[in-house]
């Protein structure tokens, strides 16, 4: 994640500099409109340069995927650039609206407006009347891009729902990117800035039309079909078994998007070792379509599964330490598989915290974590207080020393991060699955 945030703090720079070298006499200017101007310029800039990153993240392609250390990760990345992409058009949109206002409002003098290039017949004379039309689709396009992004954080819609609002998102971006390319200050156009800034709109209009054609993920899909499924009650768990003929293989840790007909695809942990078949699922009832699946399946059913994806990969030199809760256990149970194979595997204990616990599903943790060398401790909160870090302390002596591994609730992940942060613990060395794509 660190290279794609160099990546991002660059691209600031490089636009930042670019923008001041078209405007070589900012600096010794008392005038407010030229002040205006360069401003609006550069927000407008910055704002659809960070926009179609935003929109490159989303496509789930292999290499941005290593520059994020994993696609989770890129879906994180993706959302705060999406909200400092609206921060940054929010500024914009003032620079651009509150002039005009006090102006209408007899509060500021108008500006004096220049004639323009007197060569009638050049590029410039061709687009100049769509400016005021630039305009208008900028700041409606805008408005529309805004509405989404909050619908997009609040969680304000259901899975499906916000699915197709960030297909609008792409949409939005189209009337931005007419928007930013028309009105870029002429006398720019012999300046670099103009140029990185065309680029990025042209990178952002591929990308949100290889979104609205449906090309995200298409080279990682497969047919696969319904071997097996049960559901553990008290762990409100679906245990869910597919047959993946032309699976290309995957890691311990990797996750992957199963789509059932009529649905939307959702990302889900792969609970089963590598080079095994079925592969299988451990699925949480968390809302409507995970409440509603176990009602639905049919052995032999028919579904596509796109991946695999992430990079919550597991030592096999350290000590470790790994934090389970709910759902979270599915990476850990695909790992016990994989090191019930290993000769000699570092020493390791899992807390697996639940609400909850079905008897049979927890004997079978135990057979697996003894076959595994891993030592299994049970914290099932109907029964017992919740984990704390102070437990494993008490618990786990070299706590400090070991590589960490949780998956898990956002919250319960947050806190135990902020402990290890104020004993002074190497965060390199916890890893988490940033499982939230909204």
């Amino acid at each position: 994640m660190a290279k794609f945030n160099w990546l991002i703090a660059a691209l600031v720079v490089l636009i930042t500099t670019l923008w001041l070298a078209a405007e070589p006499a900012l600096f010794s200017s008392t005038d407010f409109y030229q002040w205006r101007s360069a401003l609006v310029q550069y927000s407008g800039m910055l704002t659809v340069g960070l926009m179609s990153l935003c929109l490159l993240l989303a496509l789930r392609l292999p290499f941005i995927e290593q520059l994020t250390q994993g696609l989770d990760r890129s879906y994180r990345i993706h959302k705060y650039l999406g909200i400092a992409a609206v921060t940054l058009g929010s500024v914009h949109w003032l620079l651009a609206i509150i002039p005009k206002q006090l102006v209408k409002a007899g509060l500021l003098d108008p500006p004096i407006k220049g004639l323009g290039p007197r060569n009638p017949d050049n590029f410039y004379a061709l687009i100049k009347p769509l400016r005021p039309l630039a305009e208008q689709v900028g700041e409606y396009s805008f408005y529309a891009f805004v509405v989404l992004a909050a619908i997009a954080l609040l969680g304000m819609i259901r899975y499906k729902s916000f699915r197709y609002s960030h297909k609008l998102m792409a949409v939005a971006y189209l009337a931005i990117a007419f928007h930013s390319s028309i009105l870029i200050k002429h006398s720019y156009w012999p300046y670099s800035i103009t140029l990185v800034s065309l680029m990025l709109i042209w990178l952002g209009v591929v990308a949100s039309f290889y979104s609205l054609f449906g090309r995200i993920g298409k080279s990682k899909q497969h047919k696969a079909e319904v071997a097996k499924f049960s559901y553990l009650e008290k762990s409100k768990l679906l245990d869910l078994q597919i047959k993946v003929p032309h699976w290309p293989g995957h890691h311990s840790g990797q996750f992957a998007f199963l789509r059932f007909a009529g649905e939307e695809p959702h990302p889900f942990s792969i609970a089963s070792a590598p080079a095994t078949q079925p592969l299988r699922f451990l699925i949480k009832e968390l809302g409507d379509f995970t409440g509603q699946l176990k009602a639905r399946l049919v052995k032999g059913q028919v579904l596509s599964i796109e991946g695999p994806y992430g990079n919550f990969n597991f030592s096999e030199k350290s000590p470790q330490l790994w934090l389970a809760a709910g759902a979270g256990i599915a990476a850990f149970t695909a790992v016990l598989q994989q090191r019930a194979n290993m000769l000699n595997p570092p020493p390791a204990c899992l807390y697996f915290c639940c609400e909850g616990a079905d008897a049979n599903f927890v004997k079978q943790l135990q057979v697996q974590a003894q076959a595994a060398q891993v030592d299994f401790k049970l914290i099932d909160n109907t029964l017992q207080d919740c984990l704390s870090f102070s437990q494993l302390q008490q618990e786990v002596p070299d706590l400090f020393n070991r590589e960490i591994y949780f998956c898990g609730p956002v919250q319960f992940g947050n806190s135990i991060q902020q402990h290890l942060q104020r004993n002074d613990y190497d965060l390199r060395h916890f890893h988490r699955e940033l499982f939230s794509f909204r």
